[in-house]
Formats: C-alpha cells, sequence, structure tokens
C-alpha cells in the first residue's frame, strides 16, 4: 500500500477502476426506464408504480451515501466498492425472478443500498491519488459514468429484451455489475493515510453543515438532479407517446447518453484550465432550461436526436464542477464524507423526482406539464449559484 500520498502514474489505473464502477451503477439503475413499457403490463404496474421503481433504487442509495463516506474516510475504499457493487449485481440479478410489485420495490431498495456507497468511495480516491490542479479532469472522466450509463443501458435493455428477454436482461446486468466489485476487490489500492483515525465524527459534520458554500452547492446539485433524474426515467416514455417505437426512444436517448459523455470531459478539462468551476456550472444550468422545455414540444425524430444531445451536453457540464467544489472545500481528510453527504442531498431529488412525474402524468393523462417542472429545477439551482463563493485551487 502506497501511504506517501504521490501522485503516481497508477492514479489512471485508479481513475479506469473508479469509472468503471460508477458506470456500472448507473447501468443497473436506469436499465429499468426502457424496460418499462414490457415490464410494466407482465407485473400489471401503473405509471405511477414504475415511477416508484426508480424511487424504490434511491431510498436505498440515499441510506448508504453518509454511511459509506464515513466509512471510507475511517477504513479506505477498497472493501467499500467491492462488496457495494457485489451486493447491488445480486440484487439486480434476482429481478429476472420477482413476480410482483412488491418483491421488485424491495428488491430495487436492496441494488440502492449497493449503489449508494460507490460514489463517496470513487470521489476519495480521486482526491487522494490526483492533484487539485487535475482533479477536474478526473472528476470529468468520473462524471462521464452517468451519461454513459444512460447510454449503454438504453442500447443494452432493448437488445437483451429482444435477445434473452426482461428477465436475461436483468440477470445479465446483474453479472457485469457483481464482475466489477471483483476487479475493484482485486487492483484498488490507498494513496494516502487514513487521518480521520485522528478526528472526530462530529468534528467533521461540524465542519461540512458549517460550511456555507458547501452546503449551497449541495442545494444546487439537488436542483440539477431534479432534471436529469426526471429525463432519464420519463423521456422513454414520452417519446414512445408520441408515436415512436421502443427502439427509436431508446435510439433518442442514446443521443441523450453522448452529449452527457463528452461533457464532463470537456468540462474537466476547460476548468483545469480557467479554474473557475462556477462559471461553467452558470453557463450550464442557463442553457439547460430552454433546452429541456424545447425538448419538450418537440416532435420530429430528428430534431429530438439533436436536442437530446445538446440538453444532455448542456446539463452534464456542471455535474463535475459541482463536485470537484465540494471535494475542494473538504480536502483529502473529509474528501469521502463531505462527498457522501453532497451525494446524499443531490440524490434527494432522485427519490421524489420521478414518482412526482409519474403521478403528474397519471393525473394529466400526458405530458403537458412535465417539462416545465423539469426546468423548475436549474432555474432555482442559477440562483443559487450565483449566491456561492468558489475557493480557487
Amino acid at each position: 500500500m502506497n501511504t506517501g500520498n504521490s501522485f503516481s502514474s497508477y492514479r489512471w489505473v485508479i481513475l479506469a477502476l473508479v469509472v468503471v464502477c460508477f458506470c456500472a451503477t448507473f447501468v443497473t439503475r436506469f436499465t429499468w426506464p426502457p424496460l418499462i413499457t414490457t415490464v410494466a403490463p407482465v407485473l400489471k404496474l401503473s405509471m405511477a408504480q414504475a415511477g416508484s421503481y426508480m424511487s424504490a433504487f434511491y431510498i436505498g442509495y440515499l441510506v448508504t451515501q453518509i454511511p459509506a463516506g464515513i466509512i471510507a474516510d475511517k477504513f479506505g475504499v477498497r472493501v467499500v466498492l467491492a462488496v457495494s457493487l457485489m451486493l447491488e449485481g445480486v440484487s439486480t440479478s434476482s429481478l429476472a425472478f420477482t413476480g410482483n410489485y412488491e418483491a421488485g420495490f424491495v428488491l430495487r431498495i436492496i441494488a440502492g443500498l449497493g449503489a449508494g456507497a460507490v460514489y463517496a468511495s470513487a470521489a476519495r480516491a480521486l482526491v487522494e491519488w490526483f492533484p487539485a490542479r487535475e482533479r477536474g479532469r478526473a472528476f470529468g472522466l468520473l462524471m462521464v459514468a452517468p451519461s454513459a450509463g444512460i447510454l449503454i443501458s438504453n442500447f443494452l435493455a432493448p437488445t437483451l429484451n429482444q435477445m434473452v428477454g426482461w428477465q436475461g436482461a436483468f440477470m445479465s446486468v446483474g453479472t457485469i455489475t457483481f464482475v466489477a466489485g471483483v476487479f475493484v476487490a482485486l487492483f484498488m489500492r490507498s494513496n494516502a493515510p487514513r487521518e480521520n483515525e485522528k478526528g472526530s465524527l462530529t468534528a467533521g459534520f461540524t465542519f461540512i453543515f458549517q460550511h456555507k458554500n458547501l452546503m449551497l452547492t449541495c442545494v444546487a446539485g439537488f436542483c440539477l438532479m431534479w432534471l436529469q433524474l426526471a429525463v432519464a426515467t420519463w423521456a422513454n416514455v414520452y417519446i414512445k407517446s408520441i408515436g415512436f417505437t421502443v427502439k427509436e426512444a431508446g435510439a433518442v436517448m442514446m443521443w441523450y447518453g453522448v452529449g452527457g459523455v463528452l461533457s464532463p470531459i470537456v468540462a474537466g478539462f476547460l476548468s483545469d484550465r480557467l479554474n473557475n468551476r462556477r462559471v461553467i456550472v452558470l453557463v450550464s444550468l442557463a442553457l439547460t432550461i430552454p433546452l429541456t422545455l424545447w425538448f419538450g414540444y418537440e416532435t420530429s425524430l430528428t430534431a429530438l436526436y439533436i436536442l437530446s444531445f445538446s440538453a444532455a451536453f448542456a446539463s452534464y457540464l456542471a455535474n463535475p464542477m459541482l463536485n470537484v467544489m465540494v471535494a475542494n472545500y473538504a480536502g483529502v481528510q473529509w474528501a469521502a464524507t463531505a462527498s457522501g453527504i453532497a451525494n446524499f442531498l443531490y440524490q434527494i431529488a432522485s427519490l421524489i423526482s420521478p414518482l412526482v412525474l409519474g403521478l403528474v402524468i397519471d393525473w394529466t393523462g400526458n405530458f403537458s406539464w412535465v417539462w416545465w417542472i423539469m426546468a423548475l429545477g436549474p432555474a432555482a439551482g442559477f440562483i443559487v449559484m450565483l449566491n456561492i463563493k468558489e475557493e480557487q485551487t
């Protein structure tokens, strides 16, 4: 184990590991939306119940965010990551054998418990292994995972559904996630002493919750996540509702995934040069609002391809910037704990947004209000970001 805090070339292996791990958690969570129209009739689910499967995932996801961060800061990231991914893999595979709403709901909670421990550990690993001047690109590459998860799941889930059925799709995705956990157990290393063995949990929480800029950054992340999880959950259903096939809807969301994959990379490299991440977040949110509304009123397939790419590129510019800002505010000592708390607050939006919008769809019978409710998120986030002062690194 390397404890000298030197930034060796092995940091790129660590980066590859955490990106793959984080991506696997998004593939498991986003395998569900493309399969809603196939599985919902089989399990006799309403649209609100179908949306609640995403909310169920985030119940578990929220529960483990903060404890996982504390454990990772105290004892290191390798065991936390490996066990979490294996748990998520087993529970996702088990969805293939569920026969009712309640069983599936419980399994989605368990999958969320595993996934919830991943981000804080990944953030801790990057803070350990990358100097401040490279953290923008490191977090930018890490934040490729959410969009890559959407991209891969929108290709993989319909393809597997056609080849081996929806049960086979869940089993395949679960197996991939479990294998990712095995790779982490074999190759993950630490690059810093666990400083919190000398510090108290109370001191860490006091530091984090009294840090105004850190907490406002968390609120901005909540606002952004309100939009992003709503789009990921309901865009496929919307596109199908205006007359396109499941495959065409998946193709549109693949373009959304491509935009979201490229955007954090660009943002990360740009931020390391400009050293002004707050401005990038403000630009991201300002562009996202009109693009979201335009997407919700478009009915041309070609235009939907273009808009899905553009909307994703705009919104995902902000993700790595918010996460680097949190990590820099916290420093190495509290990196995982702060990241866990931040992601917990972000993901409260993930818990309620899909369910709220599912209820709106059930109530109105259409998507007329959905896109306006989604756009409220980045609009509020923009206002919050105006009140944040970034610490330069």
